[in-house]
């Protein structure tokens, strides 16, 4: 039997009405308007205990999740540094207040007065107290993951607004939530707040301690905005898509702005999806120097969005900026010296700064545009104009990319003083400084307002001639989650297949019925490969240029080949290559090809290989390895690219700017010149400093008139360093020691023919018997018996010194002043003299010295 129809619902009872006063008696006093909002706000008592159960468990699950994250990761990291369960647990709390938006804050303070033990310590001990504190906040994208997760937290219990609940009321319940979130993670912080005390090694040093944890004030407010915020976010999710579960008029409001929020949302993530993916492949295969490939796994997964976020940010063309600001200042008993410094570092594809090959981050961001737009499209009428709302895509894409841009940059900040003494000298100094990094924001705002509007233009005018031409391609992107596809697109699509002679996908079967209501899609094959090439031409123009440049640029012309071309040239000995391979112009008397093949003649430079490469966008240091003689050598070598003087205008020239080596040489003052890899040089006082081509360099004395050059040798000098052979030292030859003996043998003879006195000036002669009684000599004959036997000595600094003995005879007539007799009387002069012979001018000069026998 059929089953009976529903019974109609029963009809509402009806209203009672009020009872009225009675005449002369007061009416019921109507509340007051605050305690109507406040009635209207306070959530019922079972509604106020779920939302808090609910706050409590999406912390516990939060904690528990970055437990394990964080246990994981403490795995990979060296053995000492793993840390125990409890470092664990206090590490969780930290990272979940620093998703928060929280202050990771330490705080250094020690003190202590120490005196040396003699001297002037004694008197006047030294005194030494600091203090250092540094504050370090972390705007990590973690706080994005916290938000994310706490809605899907309050979505998964299924609650929806019930038509009796009002805006005020939900919010009453989401404020309790926000409450009893926030008391317990500001509990927990306040229960891993870490402070220590650390003993020093000395007994006149005091401790120093230590403060670390999480600061309570910006972690509260956050937390209650989150939570807050959240929750109304997930009371305000809606079934299927549909906006009819907002309350009020408020969907009829966002209607229009549904479409734009859904297309910028998919661009957004696709990016933000591509960004996470290169920052796990970084991880994963790139070289992290000491950290292994696990700990730097788990430190990108806790900045997995953070860096996803720049690295997106990047390819839309966002400008990053890094900036450095301080102050320090320092006051003594001798004066004060202040000193400031700002210092903005800017890189991005629309302002330079950026690696060639980044510029294909553009191509990568413009074609998942296009897919978007194409998508967005579908989901409206073909023959909709919707060029007048372009303002509200634009808008869309800025919304979403200002608060990333404004949370993805982490900061540092320093503030410090120090206070110093020693006896009567004192010295007092502050620090404060400040370091950002991350997107710029006006960048952000203005790049994403720029691609919003991009992405209605695209969805306007490429949507038609892209399926025209990629018909099948076409049909995989209404597979692509978003808006319904309109009915006019699907039948387009499947009329194209038909036509084209190919089978109409599942997906379109529907559609074939339904009647063309604009111009059907062209299939003209002649302008689908016309189209396609073009797309072809520009992708490979565009990417397939950038990547050849970047390969050119990289492989050909980069770093690493110009420092081994110019070591290179060395080892083969072309000085001209070697040369233009320098930054700037350098030249000298042995940067020339003859002083280069003495250098290989002497020891070749062989096997030249490159071992590491540390480049950025003007500077690299390179390492190289050689050998000279047999022997290993490894240094780095630091390039500079010359942005001017490009490869055929296009390839950077990279320039060698510490590829040359110093050699300085020492000699006798007496030596003029010397020899260095077989090129005469000069000598100032005995030394020269000499730039030359790294490799082996010989030094070699030259003998310069009477006097032998000795010493010298080989030395190994790499590039950038300096080195310096065996000193030169300075001997008399045989034709120079005969010619300054024979200068005193001369000198001598001289002085027996002019001296007319016993004691005759600039001579070393006098009577060895001879006394000052003798009041006065007439008649005065010297006479040499004998050549001396001379010893000649070459000092260090430089002079020649001629010794040896006297033989020579003196008659004279003795005067006496008292009775005018006068007495002939003789004597011999056989004592040593000593003089110096001055080698340097057209004749030699000889000086006898004064006090040494005479």
């Amino acid at each position: 039997m059929p089953s009976a129809p529903p019974a109609p619902p029963s009809a509402p009872p009806a209203p009672t009405a009020a009872p009225q006063p009675a005449p002369g008696q007061p009416g019921p006093t109507a509340p007051g308007r605050l305690s109507v909002w406040f009635d209207r706000v306070r959530p019922d008592t079972q509604s106020a205990k779920a939302a808090a159960v609910g706050a409590l468990s999406a912390l516990g699950t939060q904690l528990g999740l970055l437990f394990v994250v964080l246990a994981v990761a403490a795995q990979f990291l060296p053995e000492k540094n793993t840390g125990t369960v409890g470092d664990w647990l206090t590490a969780t709390v930290w990272v979940a207040g620093l998703a928060l938006r929280g202050t990771l804050g330490l705080a250094i303070e020690g003190g202590g007065e120490s005196g040396s033990g003699s001297g002037f310590g004694d008197s006047m001990p030294g005194r030494f107290s600091g203090q250092l504190e540094i504050g370090l906040t972390l705007q990590l994208m973690l706080f994005t993951c916290t938000a994310l997760f706490a809605v899907w937290w309050f979505a998964r219990r299924g609650e929806r607004r019930t038509a009796a609940d009002t805006w005020a009321r939900v919010a009453g319940r989401s404020a309790t939530g926000a409450l009893v979130y926030a008391l317990a993670m500001t509990v927990l912080a306040l229960a891993t707040h870490s402070s220590a005390v650390f003993g020093m090694n000395t007994e006149e040093l005091e401790p120093a301690s230590v403060d670390l944890g999480l600061a309570v004030w910006p972690l509260l407010p956050y937390t209650v905005v989150l939570v807050f915020l959240a929750d109304l976010a997930a009371r305000a999710a809606v079934r299927n898509g549909a906006p009819g579960a907002l309350p009020g008029g408020l969907a009829d409001r966002l209607r229009d702005w549904r479409s734009p929020w859904i297309a910028a949302s998919t661009v957004s993530a696709v990016l933000l999806g591509l960004g996470a993916l290169t920052t796990l492949g970084y991880a994963v295969f790139a070289d992290t120097d000491d950290l292994n490939t696990g700990a730097a796994l788990g430190l990108s997964l806790l900045t997995l969005v953070n860096s996803a976020v720049c690295l997106a940010g990047v390819a839309m063309g966002v400008t990053v900026g890094s900036s450095l600001s301080g102050s320090a200042s320092i006051q003594s008993l001798f004066g004060g010296d202040d000193t400031s410094q700002l210092k903005d570092v800017k890189a991005g594809l629309f302002t330079g700064g950026m690696p060639g090959a980044a510029y294909l981050l553009l191509l990568l961001v413009a074609l998942v545009v296009i897919v978007a737009a194409v998508r967005h499209a579908l989901a409206h009428d073909p023959r909709e104009r919707t060029l007048s709302t372009l303002w509200r895509f634009a808008v869309a894409m800025a919304v979403l990319w200002t608060p990333l841009g404004i949370m993805s940059g982490p900061s540092v900040t320093v503030d410090g003083g120090v206070d110093l003494g020693v006896g009567p000298i004192g010295a007092s100094g502050s620090a404060h400084g400040s370091v950002s990094l991350g997107l710029s924001v006006f960048g952000t705002l203005l790049l994403a307002l720029v691609w919003g509007g991009l992405l209605l233009v695209a969805a306007q005018f490429l949507t038609r001639p892209l399926l025209s031409t990629f018909p099948s391609a076409g049909a995989r992107v209404l597979r692509l989650p978003g808006l319904p596809v309109h009915p006019q697109w699907a039948a387009l699509l499947a009329d194209a297949a038909h036509r084209r002679g190919r089978p109409v996908p599942p997906r379109l079967a529907s559609a074939s019925t339904e009647p063309l209501a604009c111009p059907p899609l062209a299939t003209d094959a002649k302008w689908a490969r016309f189209t396609g090439v073009g797309l072809i031409v520009a992708v490979v123009l565009g990417g397939g240029g950038t990547a050849a440049w970047a390969v050119v640029d990289s492989q050909v012309y980069g770093p690493e080949a110009a420092a081994e071309d110019y070591v290179q040239a060395v080892a083969d000995g072309r000085a001209e290559d070697a040369l233009e391979l320098l930054d700037g112009s350098p030249s000298g008397r042995l940067l020339t090809q003859a002083a280069l093949a003495a250098q290989r003649k002497a020891a070749p430079l062989t096997d030249v290989s490159v071992d590491e490469v540390d480049a950025s966008d003007t500077t690299a240091t390179v390492t190289v390895s050689y050998s000279v003689g047999g022997e290993e050598h490894e240094t780095s070598l630091l390039l500079v690219a010359d942005e001017e003087d490009k490869h055929l205008g296009l390839w950077r020239r990279w320039k060698v700017s510490d590829g040359l080596a110093r050699v300085d040489v020492t000699a006798s003052s007496l030596l003029r010149e010397a020899k260095v890899n077989g090129v005469t040089v000069p000598l100032e006082d005995g030394s020269a400093e000499l730039t030359v081509f790294p490799g082996t360099v010989t030094v070699e004395g030259v003998d310069s008139g009477y006097v032998a050059a000795s010493g010298g040798g080989s030395v190994v000098v790499d590039p950038g360093d300096s080195g310096s052979a065996d000193g030169l030292d300075a001997a008399l030859t045989a034709e120079g020691e005969h010619a300054a003996q024979q200068a005193v043998v001369t000198e001598l003879a001289q002085c027996a023919e002019r001296s007319t006195t016993l004691e005759p000036e600039d001579c070393p002669i006098s009577p060895d018997n001879y006394y000052s009684s003798v009041d006065e000599a007439e008649d005065v004959r010297w006479t040499q018996q004998s050549e001396p036997v001379l010893e000649t000595e070459l000092a260090e600094d430089g002079t020649v010194t001629v010794t040896g003995d006297l033989d020579f005879k003196v008659s004279w007539v003795s005067v006496d002043n008292w009775d005018d007799e006068k007495e002939k009387q003789k004597d011999t002069c056989t004592d040593s003299f000593s003089a110096t012979v001055d080698l340097s001018g057209s004749s030699p000069a000889v000086t006898f010295e004064s006090g040494y026998g005479w």
